[in-house]
């Protein structure tokens, strides 16, 4: 049996709380349907013992306080509102960090992999975020190595997990790890998730804000090639239509957006083709097509490339239901 502990605090998202709970506590149920041993024996823990107020205003009652003590196999660190509270307590975060020196391995939620990271044991690791706070992370801790778009992320003892709901996906993988995969597949099946979702979190990001990328010194150009993305458009026409040459125009556009003018334009044909398999009915060809893309392969190249799903699995997911296709 597993010992697992939760670390929690006042505002942390109750779905980063309860969802690996309950994927432990299914691996429990079956494994107890099957007449063996619980899979995973569970404590939360705050900074003092007794109840935690969650995101959503539910009460949770933390069994223990945070301290050093009894081994671990898992100290999971979970995200939410209140997470930037917790870095400024010193004296909590070395309790943490004298906490997880108990455990064999260290998890977090979302940005639960701030508090990680702020105790030092993230350091020299690869690990990921809620897509909202990637760029914070890498900024706040340069010894970190963020993965922008893993949904959960394993380096040496340290797993992270991406937003809410990627915490459920880690602990599938946490009992497959553990268990094997036939009781991860089980857990799966009971609680009607997927064992391993398709692609990783960018398919679940905000588009990109390409106009903001290029500030001022090329929001003409934008604007520009937005009016008809299916025009043919070639480095060298883009720098005419900014009055610079080529080499220079592209020497300044990469300096400002760090894409060159190629990669910026298939990116806002991706962001087009993303808006119209959410929005409409028309087949991925014609979107291919309005896009600017033309073929449907070379669309489906690039959004994989971008999104990790291809975009009909995209519509599937994100399309709005009466536009969904057998």
């Amino acid at each position: 049996m597993k010992n697992v502990e939760l670390f929690v605090y006042d505002q942390a998202a109750g779905l980063d709380v309860m969802g690996p709970i309950e994927v432990f506590s299914a691996a429990n149920a079956l494994r107890h349907e099957a007449g063996k041993n619980p899979a995973y024996k569970i404590r939360i823990s705050a900074a003092q013992k007794g109840l935690v107020t969650l995101s959503g205003g539910v009460q949770l009652h933390a069994m223990q306080r945070l301290t050093a003590g009894e081994a671990l196999d898992y100290l999971v660190v979970v995200g939410g509102l209140g997470y930037e509270s917790q870095l400024t307590d010193q004296p909590l975060m070395q309790r943490l960090k004298q906490r997880a020196k108990d455990s064999r391995y260290l998890v977090s939620i979302c940005t639960g992999a701030f508090l990680l990271a702020e105790i030092g044991v993230l350091n020299g690791k690869s690990c990921t975020t809620h897509w909202r706070c990637v760029e914070a992370l890498a900024e706040q801790y340069p010894q970190v190595s963020v993965n922008s778009d893993a949904i959960y992320i394993q380096d040496e003892n340290v797993y992270s997990s991406a937003g809410v709901t990627a915490g459920i996906d880690l602990a599938l993988a946490l009992v497959e790890q553990d268990y094997g995969a036939a009781l991860a597949l089980a857990v799966a099946r009971d609680l009607v998730l997927y064992l391993r979702r398709p692609g990783g979190q960018s398919q679940f990001s905000a588009p990109q804000q390409l106009r903001h990328v290029v500030g001022d010194d090329f929001s003409a150009l934008h604007d520009w090639l937005l009016t008809d993305l299916q025009r043919v458009v070639s480095v060298e026409l883009m720098a005419a239509y900014c009055s610079m040459s080529p080499r220079n125009f592209a020497r300044r556009f990469v300096e400002k957006t760090n894409l060159t003018p190629a990669k910026y334009l298939e990116n806002l044909r991706v962001q087009r083709a993303r808006e119209l398999l959410e929005t409409t009915s028309l087949s991925v060809e014609e979107i291919s097509s309005q896009a600017g893309f033309w073929r449907e392969e070379r669309l489906r190249r690039s959004f994989l490339k971008v999104f990790g799903v291809t975009p009909t699995i995209y519509r599937n997911h994100f399309g709005q239901k009466t536009q969904q296709r057998a």
